[in-house]
């Protein structure tokens, strides 16, 4: 069997490419304007996705970011709101700061555990603070699902909504940024219903595993997506004959969910072919691997990851940097189970060489 020669592109699922049937459909949409509510693909788009996640309704937004502001903002309307949230959340980190500067919430983080859980003694010790003058209140837990691969037990999710039921003075709402809940849900054979049950609101992007080119949603109770909408048009989210784009979010959502299970195992290989191949350097090279689409590799002082990363791309194989000390390896659509064999050869020999 050739060796692929083509740009093997395993830096994110972010740059994963809408196929030529995803075209066909989002040439073939039917529009409207979506502000006035008529776009019927659009209104398709959000009735589909609030039904997949057993919500009420669902609101299209352009992105994961977007949903997640637009939760901040409608949980942030109330004065004096506080959102209990991890220290290392996507929300926080690399969101720019929406969450405070037009959410208008208060944060109190919690350092995440390595898989992306928040201890549930320290959201306990949070919620059961009394009322006080001095304080921020808080009406809303924030939780990743999954995080940086990792997936989040629903044992554990359901042991967080009982915490935010327990608060008596208050409604406390539980929130997940779902950017690839898609594959939390595979990766424990759940439905999406079935992963988001817990959840008062739910963010997911259509962008990422699931290989469409724009958007996501937001999903929950009717007056909060009532909400929510509002606030998106007041950000500037607020799209015209959006179908076209809504088009491809429903073929993904239809043809694209259950396929995600290729790019776990196709992880799973490459890190098994990796621990094979690399077995005697590992003291230049750990690897950490996920239950979904994503693993990381870090790497000794004594391996360059600037190196490693050029050389990899002198070879079509490109591997995106993650912190000072390694690399993030993404599984997606567009990568087939040969590509991952080659992209793994490639990496055990760059490795190889650099070690020397």
């Amino acid at each position: 069997m050739s060796e692929p020669t083509h740009v093997i592109d395993i830096r994110s699922d972010t740059v994963s490419l809408p196929s030529e049937a995803m075209r066909q459909v989002m040439a073939a949409a039917e529009v409207g304007d979506d502000v006035y509510r008529e776009d019927p693909t659009c209104i398709k788009l959000e009735e589909t996705a609030a039904a997949l996640v057993g919500k009420e309704a669902a609101v299209y937004v352009c992105s994961g970011t977007m949903g997640n502001l637009l939760a901040c903002m409608v949980y942030g309307a109330q004065p004096m709101t506080e959102i209990i949230i991890g220290q290392k959340a996507h929300v926080m980190r690399f969101e720019r700061g929406g969450i405070n500067l037009l959410g208008h919430a208060s944060t109190y983080q919690i350092p995440n555990d390595a898989d992306g859980k928040l201890p549930l003694e320290s959201i306990r010790e949070v919620l059961s603070q009394p009322p006080d003058i001095h304080r921020t209140l808080a009406r809303a837990v924030f939780l990743e699902n999954t995080y940086n691969g990792h997936v989040l037990p629903h044992s554990y999710v359901q042991q967080v909504r009982q915490l935010c039921d327990e608060v008596r003075d208050r409604k406390v709402a539980l929130h997940c940024d779902g950017a690839r809940l898609w594959n939390a849900a595979i990766a424990q054979n759940l439905t999406m219903k079935e992963v988001s049950e817990p959840f008062d609101s739910v963010q997911c992007c259509l962008s990422k595993g699931l290989g469409a080119p724009i958007g996501g949603f937001l999903a929950g109770t009717k007056e909060f997506v009532d909400m929510a909408r509002q606030f998106r048009k007041m950000i500037g989210g607020g799209m015209r004959q959006a179908g076209i784009v809504a088009a491809a979010g429903l073929y993904a959502m239809e043809h694209n969910f259950l396929r995600l299970r290729e790019d776990h195992d196709n992880a799973k290989l490459m890190v098994r072919l990796l621990q094979e191949g690399l077995a005697g350097y590992t003291n230049n090279v750990t690897i950490f691997p996920t239950e979904t689409n994503i693993f990381f590799m870090e790497f000794a002082r004594s391996v360059s990851k600037e190196t490693f990363l050029a050389e990899c791309k002198k070879q079509n194989i490109l591997v995106s940097p993650f912190n000072p000390k390694g690399v993030r390896i993404v599984l997606n659509i567009n990568v087939t189970t040969e590509d991952a064999r080659h992209a793994a050869k490639v990496i055990i020999e760059v490795l190889q060489n650099l070690s020397q």
